[in-house]
């Protein structure tokens, strides 16, 4: 594993919660409820250090020893649960954090999730908490820390992972979806599983700081609805990934549902989970769109061998198996691996003669059962240079025959001797993720990757062979000579700018328009068009209108003052606005983009697509994160179906790509450096061999986008 994490000899905040040596559960009860049942699971977890109950009148629940109170305990504990309603939480907060303990779970509801009563509370729950006390929740299940043999946690929860040396952790903030994570057969051991519930002191960040501090955590899953804070979680997303921790996210609240309403095109190409993408990854993080997603990517990432890349190598011995994957692995992002002619060979040699070598690879059902076949056939494909993952498929759904009577053992133990000898994995895919038991148990004992679903299946082997990204880019700090003229420029302007004045703001940032003016009316159009040349385009010049094409705002290729000056009536009369047009040469071909973005809570977002008419008729576009630099937009281009255009189609010239690169790079800048600004559109930039251009320009004052 990459990286240095020294996670015994260097303390750490979250140390005396996550594993603790004394914990004082408060609110427990013999009548039950979440106290009794944390005591419960203490011992269930194994936990070795001293634990007391705390109650008014018992002086003793569920066996263990009661105090009156935390100041009546004979020490201070490390970690405090409370179990008791939510209008005593906040005192109880303040007397753990007077004392000096080490870290406090709430379960309660009744915060800031329920009114602003509740939202009073929760505030005045922070305030106790203040800097001294790390605190989980209010409104959760608890802390599971399986690695540190304790289990602040107030419901039934699995025991399992307490025995084994768990290499994933796990953080959510649905207590529900924690959980049934760790309730899965299929995930690995647990190290660590978190409900953050409302996140009032820590939140998700946090917790994966603390994850990436246990040199035994290779995996870190996360259940969210937003972050509070995006550049912590990108510089622990990026802390993650220098020391080889795989972090994978399911984020709830993708749906357009909520959406804020946008001026610029920008905002019909990119929703508020855009920013989320982008910031995914651009910081290598893994978004899956659901648990069972999830708990696949986590088994596989996991796994003594990852994968090298997305290209399978698929066997099994059902035709009908065989076409299925085939017609499921392009939408998933997989690629069939091109079998090599030692694979081919060898793969021949163990079938008999009629049976065709390709891949997906159908054996035969005489193959089913035949260990020396289902070794040899993994084997050929692992070793096959184009192969990064070794999948056989079948089926033991939940009335199957015991295993060892209807093959499943032979193939198994046959597919784990090739896994032994190979440097990629080897993964057993079902069709359904209706699973007989044992089969997990079984695939494992055999160094089997387990991955139930088709789908889910494809998408974690497509994720897990994503190259990492290279490092964020670190943006130089702008100019102080173009932040004082753009200041000047934006000094005292909310709403839409006019083009002209959006041109002028993006050309201190170095983005060019073709040349011209704003003319007064059809002579003063005239004479700029004298002086710049014709063949000319005249637009509707005033602030406040967002798409001037929309209200027959624009006329272009004037290639005369007749022309010119029959325009500038026209634009009058259907627009319905005075005659100030911006009068500006007409540009020459090339391929249109649009290059956009807003600032919103999750940062400045800029957006790179297919512009002009196409924009909102392909939706061919990509999202970065600021801050980022050239090669991060090379990148994206490459992804966009209208990268073939730029690139120089049918003897075209290619657009000049560092022009293009270096424009989005500097709109992100702009957008940076003046969070005021709440939406730009450049649609369309014209990308020619020798350079960009802005034909059109919106930009948006005002306070930037809310939400998550």
């Amino acid at each position: 594993m990459m990286g240095t994490r020294q996670f015994a000899t260097e303390g750490h905040r979250l140390d005396r919660l996550f594993r603790p040596s004394s914990v004082a559960v408060v609110g427990a009860s013999p009548k039950g409820g979440y106290g009794l049942r944390t005591l419960r699971n203490m011992r269930g977890v194994g936990f070795a250090g001293r634990l007391y109950a705390v109650h008014p009148t018992h002086t003793e629940v569920g066996g263990v020893r009661a105090y009156p109170s935390l100041s009546d305990l004979p020490e201070v504990p490390d970690a405090v649960a409370a179990a008791i309603p939510a209008p005593g939480v906040p005192a109880l907060a303040a007397e753990a954090a007077g004392l000096g303990a080490g870290g406090m779970v709430v379960y309660g509801a009744g915060f800031a999730e329920r009114d602003a009563d509740g939202r009073r509370r929760q505030d005045d729950l922070v305030a106790a908490a203040g800097d001294r006390l790390p605190l989980i929740g209010p409104n959760c299940l608890g802390l599971a820390s399986y690695r540190g043999r304790a289990a602040l946690w107030g419901i039934e929860m699995p025991y399992v992972h307490a025995e084994a040396d768990g290499v994933v952790a796990l953080a959510a903030q649905s207590g529900n979806m924690a959980l049934t994570t760790m309730l899965s057969g299929r995930l690995p051991a647990v190290a660590y599983g978190v409900s953050a519930g409302n996140q009032a002191v820590l939140d998700l960040a946090d917790c994966l700081e603390y994850f990436l501090t246990d040199p035994d955590v290779e995996v870190v899953c996360l259940v969210m609805e937003g972050l509070a804070d995006v550049p912590r979680f990108r510089a622990l997303a990026e802390r993650a990934a220098a020391l080889d921790v795989s972090v994978i996210v399911l984020k709830v609240g993708r749906s357009a549902g909520g959406e804020a309403a946008t001026v610029a095109h920008t905002g019909t190409l990119a929703g508020r989970d855009a920013s989320y993408d982008a910031l995914f990854r651009q910081t290598g993080v893994h978004r899956v769109h659901d648990l069972d997603e999830m708990i696949a990517l986590a088994t596989l990432l996991a796994a003594p061998r990852r994968p090298r890349g997305g290209r399978v190598g698929v066997f099994a011995s059902s035709g009908g198996e065989c076409g299925l994957i085939a017609d499921l692995a392009d939408d998933a992002g997989v690629r069939l691996a091109e079998l090599d002619a030692a694979a081919e060979a060898a793969i021949a040699a163990a079938l008999p003669p009629y049976m065709g070598v390709r891949n997906p690879l159908d054996l035969g059902a005489n193959a089913w059962g035949d260990q020396d076949v289902y070794r040899a056939a993994a084997r050929a494909m692992g070793k096959c240079p184009d192969v990064d993952v070794v999948a056989f498929v079948g089926d033991a759904p939940a009335h199957a025959g015991p295993l060892d009577e209807i093959g499943w053992t032979e193939m198994i133990v046959g597919a784990g001797e090739a896994a032994a000898e190979l440097d990629v994995p080897v993964v057993l895919m079902t069709t359904t993720t209706d699973l007989t038991p044992g089969l997990t148990d079984l695939a494992g004992r055999n160094g089997v990757v387990l991955l139930a679903g088709t789908r889910p299946a494809l998408r974690a082997i497509a994720l897990a062979g994503e190259p990492r990204p290279p490092a964020s880019a670190t943006a130089p700090a702008t100019g102080p000579e173009t932040l004082r003229r753009a200041a000047a420029l934006l000094k005292g302007r909310t709403g839409t700018l006019s083009e002209a004045e959006a041109k002028r703001l993006l050309s201190v940032y170095g983005v060019a328009s073709p040349p011209g003016e704003v003319a007064a009316g059809a002579d003063a159009a005239a004479e700029i068009a004298g002086r710049i040349g014709y063949p000319v385009v005249c637009k509707v010049h005033a602030a406040g209108l967002a798409h001037k094409s929309d209200i027959g705002g624009v006329e272009v290729s004037l290639a005369d003052e007749k022309a010119l000056r029959d325009a500038v009536h026209r634009i009058g009369e259907r627009t319905g606005t005075a005659n100030e047009v911006l009068v500006e040469r007409m540009a020459g071909p090339g391929v249109e983009l649009i290059v956009g973005g807003r600032n919103d809570a999750a940062g400045s977002l800029v957006v790179i697509g297919a512009g002009g008419v196409l924009t909102e008729l392909l939706a061919d576009a990509a999202a970065l994160l600021w801050p980022f630099g050239p090669d991060d937009v090379r990148a994206v281009l490459g992804r966009l179906k209208i990268g073939a255009l730029l690139g120089g189609l049918r003897g075209a010239a290619p657009a000049d790509l560092d022009a293009l690169a270096g424009t989005a790079v500097q709109i992100g800048r702009l957008l940076a450096d003046f969070p005021e600004i709440a939406e730009i559109d450049v649609n369309p930039l014209l990308c020619r061999p020798d350079g960009c251009l802005a034909l059109d320009a919106l930009i948006v004052t005002g306070e930037p986008a809310k939400g998550n």
